[in-house]
Order: C-alpha cells, then structure tokens, then sequence
C-alpha cells in the first residue's frame, strides 16, 4: 500500500450522520439464471388495456404479502421498466431485496412492464417513445383511483427505470406526488454519443440484449440451451424472472401471444437504425431520433409539472452526475434534492479510486434506503424539500452540501499547456506540440461507460505512454476539485474527422496515478453556442450537437476547440499533482474516427498550440479545502 492509500485510509467518515440501482450490460440473464424457476409470485397481477387496445402487464406487492381486505389508504410506489417485473423485484447489486424498505414501510409497490417489452403486448419502436410516455398517464391514474389507494403515487427506478420516473414528472398525471430517479440518461444523445462521439460497445451490446430480451429470447445456463418463448410456449417458464405472466394467464398463453406478434404492425428497433446518426437532430431509419426519449426534451414539462425529486448520480458512473447536475440548473424552480455518489451503476458497489480495495458504497445500501424513505414521507406530508446537492469527494469518504453547482468558493483556475509537458499559471512562450494517435489507447475494460462489475481505471501510469500528457506541481496544500475541467485546445489535425479524448488524474507523490475524470468531443461538433439557445442548461463550453452547427475541419488548419471534462468533486492532498492525458482514441468502447478499419486508418497527428494569444490550457474549479 502506498503511502498515499494510507492517508485515504485515515479521512474515512461516517456517513450515518448526513442528512442526505439498475442492471449492467451483459449481466441481465445471468443475474436471472441465478434464480430458481420460481422465485416468488407478486401478489396480484394483471393486463391494464391503454387507449389504443395495448395491454401493459402490472405487478402489485402489498404489505403483509395480501390485498388488504379492510383497506387503509396507502401510498404506491411505481416502477415503469423494460426489464422484467419479476427481475426488478429482486434485482439489487448486493441486496436482493432493494424494494423490500417501502413494502415494510406500508407503501404498495407496483411494478409495470412498459409496452412492448417482456409480458406486456405492443411494438417498440424506439426507447420511451410517445406511446410508452402517455401510458404513464393512464397506469398512474388507474394506481391512484384504486380503492386501497390514498391517491399519491412515488415513481422511482434506476437506469431505464430511472429514465421513466424521470420522464413520468413530465406528464400531467395528478397522481404522481413525487420521483426518485437514480443513475438517468437525461439525454439519451449524451448517453449514447457523449460528445458527438458513439458509444459503441455500449449501445450495441446493450440494444442487442434488450432485443433478445423483448422477444423472449435467452441462452439459458441452467438448463443449457437456447429459449425462444416467441416460438416454443414451453420455452416461457425458463425464462423467469425476465418474463412472468400475469394471473388471468396461468398456462401463459398469453404473453406467448405478445411475444409472438411482437413486431406484427411496426418494425422493433435494433441498433443498425441508429447507426448512421452523427447530429443530435438525426433521425435513425427508424424515423426516431435519440433526444426526445430523455428528459432533457420536456424540461419545460418539469418546470410546469413542479413534481418534486430525490434524483441520485455517481461520478463514476457514465455521465449520470451531469445529467443529475443538469437537471437541477436547468429546473430551479422544482423542489430536488440531488445526491451524487461514487458507486456502481446499481448504487450497490463502491467505486471511489482512492479505495479501489472497498466494496461497500458510500452511503451503504442501508443508508441510502433510509434517505429514500425519508425523502418520500416528506413529500406524501406536503413537505417538499429545499432544494440542494449532496456530493460526494472522491479520496475522502464524506459528503458536501451546496444549493449551486458549481459551489460557492470554486475559483475558476487556469493552467497552460507548456513545452515539456507542463502545467503552468503563466502563459508560456509560443511552441507547439505534435502527437501522433495511438488508435490502440484505451481507458479499459471495465470503465466509466461499461462496467464490469464496477468500474477500475487500472494501469494509469502505463496508459500515460500512449497519450500526450501535461502536469501541474505539486499542490502547496490540500484542496477541493469541485465542479467541471474545462480543456481549451488551439491546435490541428492530420484528417478532416478526428476526436478529441481528455483525462484528468491524481499524481501521488510516489508516483500513483489515480483517475479523476475525463471529456471527450468530436472535432465537428466544437462551435459553442449560446446557452440560452439550447433546450436546458449544460453547464460551460456549451455545444448543440446539430447538424446545421457543424464545423467541418481541414486537414493542418487549426482550430480551436473548448470541450468540458464531466464534473468531479475530489480531495487533492499537499503534494499531489493533477496530470492532464490527452488522446484522439478511446479503442474498445468508442468508434474510432474517421471511420476506417483499425489496419487501413489513416496516421493521425495533432499537433497543440502552446502559448500566443489562444494559448492551449486547462481550467481547473478549485478551493482550498477546509
């Protein structure tokens, strides 16, 4: 251990004190075949018909495992996912029973399959398309007039379930009092090409299993073959907890239905519609574009709606903690209590840098159900919150609070890229620095944006050789990184589509490199525009990602180009240093541009201005830390 883990070590707090979830790709059938055939039946479950004829299949648990025969008015719980009922009522990174704390609480927990996926009938053309938002109209007014209802609905979820609670405060259902997402993809463009730039590995693996999923569809271990409930009625009990049929339909008959006739009247998407989309106003072959399925599309739908929110997000995961960030600058008005953590993407699973060895989250699993509950018996009382942020500090173990983002106190501090790789407060005299690509540059296997099964930036200090990196000295004493790096380039590039990759990491005295944070823009994508022109607030160096923005780049001109690093709050000690890395690949997780086969690419150089009167820098959001 070195001598700069030790130190973490000591800085550890409770976070008992402070008043202050989702399934990773690749591991939805295998969290499945670890379940017996039959793990458990809701309570009550049945086909809810939506305007157009559709039936959306409902699952009910109540307290005490019965409906109440002598009914007292109680509140409901509603998660709206793509993933299966059953699954979403045991799933949890390391507690099973992740829901168990509102049944125990007197909540009823509904859980509905969304159209078009698992049980439920219809197509799907896109993800949380037009049809599936205006279903959340008819199941939450349906869940609120139910006789044993005391009229107020809860909407949570993580993930794609956050996704829905999201979006269900968008929609002018009475009955929905409150949400709590957890882990969102506000803007499902900056999810899927976070900076202009796709996100392969991700979105392909993740489209081709919910594919799978929706047709019923899995290679199953436990009995070891391949089902396909869309074809073999027989094949639909192996598929629990993906696929569980409600109670009119015992032998299954019907979800063997919806399964079959699944793509009938329209097309299924499938990851090859969105293949060409390179703007955030493309349309996929589809006819859908990735925008209007997030939040971020209706955000004056959350400003009118007023619903209050309890919206969770992690440094480590994604970019949840911006979209989180971005939903509370873009809504002032609405009551929100933000919490951002560094976990996992389920919440369950520590994954702070600075204690790569823990595995328990900061705040625990127990922790975070008790500021859940908490938050919603506030809200059923009429009682909303004020609105702040709860933020974690990577390498300390404890939570901060601020009503703004970034907090008070940050200065804005820049430093300039220099000849020799260093980081300087002063504008250095005019040089330029030439970096040929190394299209093999990778961030790993298990990173921000793929987690398995958390995300573990290994290997930094050998990463650095790939890249062109910068350093500042060593810190005179110890202070808060709080908010968004901003990277400034005035620079050029051999090739007329080339991508910009920057990363943010902790030196240790002792050499130990430890990641921080990163950003990433496709070239074309780099005019900044006037934030008041865009549909919510982005935070600095804003970009709309549209077509009619586009820059084009020609080869050995330069240009400049502002992009912000997603935002980070980290405890960086006396005597460490920060190192900006810089790439034009990220091989393994993101397209590598141009376009071309990694055997035919074209060489790729750019070469960085330093100094004059764009000089190339880093601006760094910085406090002494106290």
């Amino acid at each position: 251990m070195s001598q700069s883990t030790m130190h973490r070590q000591t800085l550890f707090v409770s976070t008992a004190p402070v008043a202050l979830g989702s399934l990773e790709v690749g591991t939805i059938a295998k969290a499945a075949d670890r379940l017996p055939a039959m793990l458990e039946c809701s309570d009550r479950s049945y086909y809810l018909r939506m305007r157009d004829g559709v039936r959306i299949a409902i699952s009910l648990y109540f307290p005490n495992s019965k409906p109440p025969t002598n009914p007292a008015p109680m509140p409901i719980l509603l998660s709206l996912t793509r993933y299966g009922r059953a699954l979403m009522r045991f799933k949890g990174s390391n507690d099973p029973h992740t829901l168990d704390p509102w049944i125990n609480a007197n909540y009823v927990l509904a859980i509905v399959d969304v159209r078009g996926t698992t049980a439920s009938f219809g197509s799907r053309e896109c993800e949380l398309g037009p049809d599936e938002q205006a279903d959340m109209d008819e199941i939450i007014r349906h869940l609120a007039d139910l006789p044993w209802s005391n009229g107020k609905v809860i909407a949570t979820g993580s993930s794609y379930g956050g996704d829905t609670a999201d979006m269900a405060t968008t929609r002018p259902a009475p009955g929905l009092v409150g949400a709590i997402p957890r882990e969102v993809d506000f803007d499902f463009y900056e999810i899927f090409c976070p900076g202009g730039i796709p996100n392969d590995r991700f979105f392909k693996s993740w489209a081709g299993e919910v594919f799978e999923m929706d047709f019923g569809r899995s290679q199953r271990l436990r009995i070891g073959r391949t089902l396909d409930g869309s074809k073999r009625i027989a094949d639909i009990q192996f598929l629990y907890p993906t696929i569980q049929n409600v109670d009119e339909d015992p032998d299954s008959k019907l979800v063997f239905e919806a399964l079959r006739t699944r793509a009938a009247t329209r097309p299924h998407w499938t990851s090859e519609d969105y293949g060409n989309v390179a703007f955030r106003d493309d349309m996929g072959s589809n006819g859908h574009s990735f925008f209007p399925s997030g939040t971020g599309a209706h955000i004056e739908a959350v400003r009118r709606e007023k619903k209050p929110v309890q919206y969770w997000g992690s440094w480590m995961d994604a970019n949840t903690a911006d979209e989180a960030i971005n939903r509370y600058r873009s809504a002032p008005e609405v009551s929100n209590v933000t919490v951002i953590t560094a976990t996992d993407h389920g919440s369950g699973v520590n994954a702070d840098p600075f204690f790569a060895d823990r595995t328990e989250p900061f705040p625990s699993q127990s922790e975070q159900f008790a500021m859940r509950l908490a938050w919603a018996s506030e809200v059923l009382a009429g009682r909303p919150p004020a609105r702040v942020i709860r933020y974690y500090v990577l390498g300390t173990g404890q939570f901060r609070e601020s009503a703004e983002w970034p907090p008070k106190g940050i200065v804005e501090t820049e430093y300039y890229l220099s000849n020799g790789g260093a980081l300087q407060r002063d504008i250095p005299a005019v040089g330029r620095n030439s970096y040929d690509v190394d299209f093999t540059a990778t961030s790993g296997e298990s990173n921000r944006w793929f987690q398995g099964p958390r995300p573990r930036y290994l290997f930094r200090h050998e990463h650095g050789s790939k890249l062109l990196v910068y350093r500042t000295p060593g810190f005179a004493e110890d202070m808060e990184l709080a908010g968004w790096p901003i990277v400034s380039l005035e620079m050029s590039a051999s090739t007329d589509d080339p991508s910009v990759f920057a990363y943010l990491d902790d030196i240790a005295p002792d050499g130990t490199v430890t990641y921080l944070t990163e950003g990433l823009i496709r070239v074309i994508h780099r005019k900044t525009v006037d934030p008041k022109a865009l549909p919510y607030d982005p935070g600095p160096a804003p970009h709309s990602f549209e077509r009619s923005d586009a820059l084009p780049v020609v080869p050995g001109e330069k240009f400049l180009v502002a992009f912000k690093m997603f935002s980070v709050a980290a405890l960086i000690e006396k005597g460490h240093a920060l190192r900006l890395a810089i790439a034009g690949a990220d091989a393994g997780t993101f397209r590598q541009l141009p376009e071309v086969p990694l055997s035919e690419a074209p060489s790729e150089r750019f070469d960085i201005v330093v100094g004059g009167e764009r000089a190339s820098k880093l601006s760094l959001p910085l406090k002494p830390w106290r």
